[in-house]
């Protein structure tokens, strides 16, 4: 009979998910060789998160304006690196499917304005992050599936789908999709 493990404390999921994102950058030709191994070294020896955030604060972004627009389109961006403190979404007869569960989110509160008419948003998130949801729907409807969780830092997501939906995802790894 095994033993189970014990859980994984905070900063374990945190360093993971900084390893995760170092690899993913490294693989992407963001990063040098020497640039990786030097970021991992840190990483394995952060004894907080703030040493975590400060070795991927610096990588860049897929969404650098802070919004993404789908108009009679889909848009389907995955973003690694820190996600922008106001992240705005805007579906109009289209659709975006946002994958954040490879990003870093900064201590305290990130906003996600999402809108959606005739349309939908999903929204990834990744398990171990705090998610407030506060939308209003019109002949639709605004979800959130999955368990949030106690941290430092709190993604509020707002906004109001007509004849769409928003819904936002916590704690599905969409890595190994295309």
């Amino acid at each position: 009979m095994s033993t189970p493990l014990p859980p994984l404390s905070e900063l374990s999921i945190d360093r993971e998910r900084a390893i995760a994102l170092l690899t993913r950058h490294f693989a992407n030709d963001v990063l040098t060789e020497a640039d990786f191994e030097a970021r991992l070294e840190i990483a394995y020896s952060a004894t907080s998160a703030r040493e975590l955030e400060a070795i991927t604060a610096d990588l860049p972004s897929q969404v650098p304006s802070g919004q993404i627009p789908a108009f009679f389109s889909g848009q389907e961006p995955k973003l690694v690196g820190a996600v922008p403190r106001d992240l705005t979404i805007r579906s109009r007869l289209g659709y975006v499917e946002l994958d954040l569960t490879g990003a870093t989110f900064k201590t305290g509160v990130t906003t996600i304005a999402a809108s959606a008419f005739m349309g939908y948003v999903q929204i990834r998130l990744p398990s171990g992050v705090r998610v407030d949801s506060a939308g209003r729907a019109l002949f639709g409807y605004f979800s959130l599936k999955g368990a949030s969780a106690d941290s430092g830092s709190v993604v509020r997501i707002v906004g109001r789908p007509i004849f769409g939906f928003v819904e936002a995802i916590i704690g599905e790894d969409s890595s190994d999709e295309a």
